[in-house]
């Protein structure tokens, strides 16, 4: 069928989102740095084949090369799910240089050397579907999350930027917007948080982040692939340049 191309895609939302495609037929390259979860997803049976190509997003070059090299095995991507990103928690006080760089350098410019990658086959094909990930955070702010929230709100930008200047190839760029997912990575941070704000309690972490939220609960990852998918196909058509918001209501507050 039709080549897909995800970053961080090992774990989370992006192997939900990796699962989703291959189980539509979908060819997948799977990028990202992980390669223990990763080859465990090239294993699984489906219509589609998942193959894995060690990326790490912030290395514009190694990008571009992982790239053609899927190009070469499936062909020219139609889908671009632009996923891979890290959070470290932090407040303005307490930020670290490492943090800071890494967050930007995976979360911003990661994304805009992914879609620059991609976008060239898309181009001279003269169509295709650009999923960026976004969050929450784009509307709203939280506290601890100002490196990870200014990525994110420059993800935004990109997606609206980008989408003008490649609509006129038949490329759409859109983002969507999740609020807290339960993913290894959240994980974490959780932990992270229940150690420091819950005597230890994990769950009551967990549960205080679930009241934030109008639905009352987290979103598990295979919600927001299914958002994805719906970005990538026919029936979205219409739609470039949008922040979708995936946030179980959170910032309609």
């Amino acid at each position: 069928m039709s080549l897909v191309v995800i970053t961080g895609g090992a774990t989370g939302i992006g192997a939900a989102a990796v699962r989703k495609f291959a189980e539509n037929g979908y060819d997948v390259a799977l990028l990202d740095i992980e390669k223990e979860a990763s080859f465990e997803l090239t294993k699984e049976s489906h219509p589609g084949t998942v193959a894995f190509f060690e990326t790490d997003v912030r290395d514009r070059m190694a990008i571009e090369t992982s790239v053609a090299q899927a190009a070469e095995q499936f062909g020219t991507p139609t889908v671009l799910f632009a996923n891979a990103g890290i959070q470290r928690l932090s407040t303005l006080f307490e930020l670290k240089d490492e943090d800071v760089d890494a967050i930007i350098d995976i979360n911003l410019k990661g994304a805009l050397y992914s879609v620059a990658a991609v976008a060239t086959y898309m181009r001279d094909e003269g169509s295709g579907s650009i999923i960026l990930m976004a969050s929450d955070q784009v509307f709203a702010g939280k506290k601890g999350s100002i490196v990870y929230g200014a990525t994110k709100g420059g993800v935004a930008q990109l997606t609206k930027s980008i989408s003008v200047e490649l609509s006129q190839y038949g490329i759409r760029v859109n983002a969507v917007c999740p609020a807290t997912v339960k993913t290894p990575m959240t994980d974490t941070i959780f932990k992270n948080v229940g150690e420091k704000q819950f005597g230890g309690d994990t769950d009551a972490a967990w549960q205080a982040e679930a009241d934030t939220i109008p639905l009352g609960r987290i979103a598990a990852p295979e919600e927001i692939a299914n958002v994805v998918y719906f970005l990538s196909q026919p029936d979205s058509s219409f739609m470039t340049g949008a922040l979708l918001p995936v946030d179980g209501g959170f910032t309609a507050q």
